[in-house]
């Protein structure tokens, strides 16, 4: 490794680049993808039928079907993002322990119930089961729209580490990620990707508690940690102000995250390819139960990570000394700072970082490229002897240009700010739209189409309204966050004045009246999905009745959950004429009347 020193707040903080050990770790966890790629494509089954691309001919076991789901929600967004979000404004993150039992309790009693029983190849089918085609039409192109929009952000977070710590371009790097990643859920499908996925977030986890545990050590342990973020005002656990106006809360954390989690976990496609593969729904249960431990455990690690960050650069803040030149940058800055030493550690690092990229494009290729299949061009296709092999061509065609499209679009999103609020708000366009319009369908039996179609629109459009309102805010300085206060006065030669202004956590508004935003664009991020959630069920219930109410007594009690099965009337059958009936269900009194 090659070292540049300076000389700040008494400590030497590196300019490091990678050497042939860093290359080679990073360069081996890229191969071993190719490699499982083509096992799975060319040596093992072959991925020649829609059963065994998408779902892996359901014979996956419960532990590499966790981790894929882990892998597949836990990406380089969230391992790069918490922390900064912990630097600068507290812990309130941690109430994650409550956003994922509820979440994972609510995809167990509500959403694998139906999917399971049902055995559907997309979940947009459930809609059009439950519906009509034109709202499985409309929610399956809101989803594959918001995954094109979100997929170029999980690339281009690691590749801009990566890019600060190689001084390779990050125009250059990109391709390289994602043609790798397009090569190998194109040719390995579903297997391919869960396996792949289990052994990248293995790295990751290894990587991630490297750093931690040479992190805490350099800071003096975990108590000097916990001392040096309580006094720097970083404890943040219960703020119970109930106002959706402040940036984060306990409520914006344990309730409007939660509607975030149970979208991207509990209604997915990508999530519920991985519950379908497994052989039964108790190992589905088992799977979940363990993606929700392990997700607490990862992001509880991120939060202390921030912490630790925090006590490293208390007195000395690099980012407000422009030592980095976003706030994005701090985590890799970081472990160039205090892993430098350790050979290989911080080539691990970027490796575990490339890799959760990787696991969530790779997990949302596999699945957009079956969702488009099904929704968009197979009842346009003709029957043919060899349909099945047909479909799995055409999904793998699918993947490489979605893939494309993915790579071309990261180039855009190196404009946008700050990673951790740009990814939430992004999600939000579709997401409180999607969950309400399957959660429609799942517990409020009377629902209809038109309903569900008129609550969906007036979502999206309402959250395409109030998200472009902020932005445009924000551009305008009318609306912003501040982060806690942080300190300057221990830096060496850097001629940046202490930052003692900054305070709360919630927006500050100017004082100018007229300057201030629409009272609607001032709402917390972290409750876009369920204001769009909300809107959904109110407007969705609403013209369902309007327009007249489905009959509960002729409704498919399989498109429900069980324990909303128990409240529904019985089945209202038709009556049969009795000629129709063969004569071995009558009973002989009611045959003898028939032959006489």
């Amino acid at each position: 490794m090659a070292e540049n020193e300076t000389t700040l707040g008494g400590q030497e903080l590196r300019e490091l680049t990678f050497g042939w050990t860093d290359y080679s770790l990073f360069s081996g966890l890229l191969g071993i993808s190719v490699l499982i790629g083509i096992y799975f494509g060319c040596f093992s089954k072959k991925q020649d039928n829609t059963t065994e691309y998408l779902l892996g001919g359901k014979t996956m076991s419960c532990f590499p079907v966790s981790m894929s789901l882990i892998a597949s929600h836990i990406s380089a967004v969230s391992l790069l993002a918490i922390p900064v979000e912990v630097y600068q404004y507290g812990t309130q993150y941690a109430v994650c322990i409550f956003t994922a039992t509820i979440s994972c309790g609510l995809i167990s009693l509500i959403y694998v119930p139906v999917f399971y029983q049902l055995q559907l190849t997309s979940t947009f089918e459930y809609l059009e089961m439950r519906f009509t085609r034109p709202v499985r039409l409309f929610a399956s192109f809101l989803y594959s729209l918001s995954l094109v929009i979100y997929v170029p952000l999980i690339i281009y977070v690691p590749a801009l580490a990566f890019s600060q710590a190689t001084a390779i371009n990050i125009y250059l790097i990109t391709p390289v990620i994602c043609i790798v990643c397009i090569f190998y859920t194109t040719i390995g499908g579903l297997k391919a990707v869960v396996w792949a996925d289990t052994i990248q977030m293995t790295v990751t986890l290894g990587s991630l508690f490297a750093v931690f545990i040479l992190g805490t050590i350099a800071v003096g342990g975990v108590f000097e940690t916990w001392r040096v973020s309580e006094e720097g005002g970083r404890i943040i656990f219960w703020n119970m102000d109930p106002s959706p106006f402040i940036r984060n809360s306990f409520w914006g954390m344990s309730i409007g995250m939660t509607t975030t989690w149970l979208s991207g976990l509990g209604i997915s496609q990508v999530s519920m390819q991985r519950f379908l593969a497994v052989p039964n729904i108790r190992e589905a249960h088992k799977a979940i139960a363990f993606m929700g431990l392990c997700m607490v455990i990862m992001k509880w690690v991120s939060v202390f990570t921030g912490l630790i960050m925090y006590t490293r650069y208390h007195s000395c803040d690099p980012i407000s000394t422009k030592i980095i030149s976003r706030s994005d940058q701090l985590l890799p800055y970081y472990v160039l700072d205090v892993a430098a030493n350790v050979p290989g550690l911080p080539g691990l690092f970027l490796a575990g970082l490339v890799s959760a990229g990787l696991s969530t494009m790779s997990a949302n290729l596999n699945t957009v490229a079956g969702t488009i299949y099904e929704d968009f061009i197979d009842p346009w296709l003709p029957d043919c002897s060899n349909k099945e092999s047909r479909a799995a061509n055409i999904m793998k065609g699918i993947v490489v240009v979605v893939g494309l499209v993915c790579m071309m679009l990261v180039f855009v999103v190196d404009r946008l700010g700050d990673v951790f609020r740009v990814s939430l708000t992004l999600h939000s366009i579709t997401s409180g739209a999607m969950l309400g319009i399957f959660t429609l369908g799942m517990i409020v039996p009377w629902a209809t189409s038109k309903g569900a179609i008129t609550g969906g629109l007036l979502s999206m459009l309402f959250m395409v309204w109030i998200i472009v309102g902020a932005q445009v805010s924000m551009a305008q300085n009318k609306l912003n966050y501040p982060p806690l206060p942080t300190s300057n006065e221990d830096c060496l030669n850097v001629g940046v004045s202490v930052n003692k202004t900054t305070t709360g956590t919630g927006y500050s508004p100017p004082s100018d009246d007229d300057d201030k935003p629409f009272v609607l664009f001032t709402i917390s991020f972290m409750y876009y999905a369920l204001v769009g959630f909300v809107i959904v069920m109110v407007i969705g219930t609403i013209v369902s009745f309007i327009f007249g109410a489905n009959d509960l007594r002729t409704i498919n009690r399989n498109h429900f959950p069980p324990i909303i099965q128990r409240f529904l009337p019985p089945e209202k059958y038709t009556d049969v004429p009795m000629h129709s009936i063969p004569n071995t269900l009558v009973s002989n009194p009611e045959k003898e009347k028939l032959n006489s």
